[in-house]
């Protein structure tokens, strides 16, 4: 995972990790690996809905819920 992925990359990489996590043969050390990655995806993730209802909310401050107070 880099630094900053974007939202589609970072869902991608949650989905491999799912699938790999899905398979019959994964071993322990590996399932608990791939658990952890996929819960720093997964909180990548939150963080950037989050940042951008944090957008919208300031977007609607300032221009109204409407978007008429241009």
């Amino acid at each position: 995972m880099t630094k900053k992925q974007d939202y589609q990359a970072l869902s991608q990489e949650l989905e491999s990790v799912l699938a790999a996590l899905q398979r019959p043969d994964v071993h322990v050390d590996e399932a608990v690996t791939l658990y952890e990655q996929g819960l720093k995806l997964a909180a990548a993730l939150e963080g950037q809905v989050k940042d951008a209802e944090n957008v919208i909310k300031k977007l609607k401050l300032q221009y109204g819920e409407d978007g008429n107070n241009a």
